[in-house]
């Protein structure tokens, strides 16, 4: 719990330090992936120091929790310091579609949304979805909350969205589905898309409809803060990289990137490949 202090204190020395300078901020990088119970990343990259009978799962969202009230405190002391700031939230998300029409298949990609539309919803709407509070209270899970978190969460709601956006997912039911490879984690395959050297699918159409569907749910502007395409590079001799590949994979998204922006009225700050080592 002390960190949302000492977090709040380094946030406020950075707003008073550069608030001439920057005016874009956004809380905490790609925060459902910081703190998700599913894939317990915190745990297994030892951020999270657990003791002997500690209850893993519980601990997870309790670090959830104290990450968003930490990032509302932040955009409260930031818009004090500065109202011309515009402080936002930044979040890996991505489409996922379900594999055929079976309503099975559906449910099922509405709940792996879920879990980065919690993150949204609480950042932009400033309170715990109702099913979500369902979720905590059917695995006998209750929060440790001080008084005033609810309150900090309604009062520190964000300017913007960023996001990264990568590649799109299947929902499935089907525990046989045909998987793609991956450096990360696997997928199950999409067969109408193609995907990169390490299963990474290629979905530029996938972005048009994120940028819809984020603009439609919440209506604050978006910005896309990483796009880019990790591949198996060719060195040549003189030490160049031929990658039209790459080029191509920027080329398609920006193309669909317009659209939302010309055709569905989607309100884009901006757009920004990652940086130089480019998702190796």
């Amino acid at each position: 719990r002390q960190a949302i202090d000492m977090f709040v204190k380094f946030a406020k020395v950075c707003f008073e330090r550069y608030q001439h300078k920057v005016k874009y901020w956004m809380t905490f990088n790609e925060i459902n992936n910081q703190a998700d119970v599913t894939q317990h990343n915190l745990i297994q990259e030892g951020a999270v120091l657990l003791q002997e009978g500690d209850d893993a799962e519980y601990l997870m969202y309790l670090s959830a929790h104290h990450e968003l009230v930490a990032s509302a405190l932040a955009v409260k002391a930031a818009h004090e310091i500065n109202p011309d700031f515009m402080i936002g939230m930044m979040i890996n998300y991505s489409e996922i579609y379900p594999e055929d029409c079976n309503p099975e298949n559906m449910w099922k990609r509405i709940t792996e949304k879920r879990l980065r539309t919690f993150y949204t919803d609480v950042q932009n709407k400033g309170f715990y979805p109702e099913w979500k509070l369902i979720e905590y209270k059917n695995a006998g899970i209750e929060l440790k909350m001080e008084d005033g978190d609810l309150e900090t969460l309604k009062a520190g709601t964000v300017d913007y969205i960023g996001f990264s956006y990568y590649s799109t997912s299947v929902a499935t039911v089907n525990v046989d589905a045909k998987r793609t490879a991956s450096n990360l984690e696997s997928a199950v395959k999409n067969p109408y898309l193609k995907a990169n050297d390490w299963g990474w699918q290629i979905d530029p159409v996938g972005l048009r409809i994120v940028l819809n569907e984020l603009w439609d749910r919440y209506h604050k502007p978006l910005w896309i803060v990483e796009n880019g395409l990790g591949a198996i590079d060719n060195v040549e001799e003189d030490g160049s990289i031929h990658d039209p590949y790459r080029i191509d994979y920027m080329r398609q998204h920006i193309i669909e990137m317009k659209k939302a922006v010309d055709e569905d009225g989607v309100d884009l700050m901006g757009y920004m490949p990652w940086g130089c080592i480019d998702v190796v």
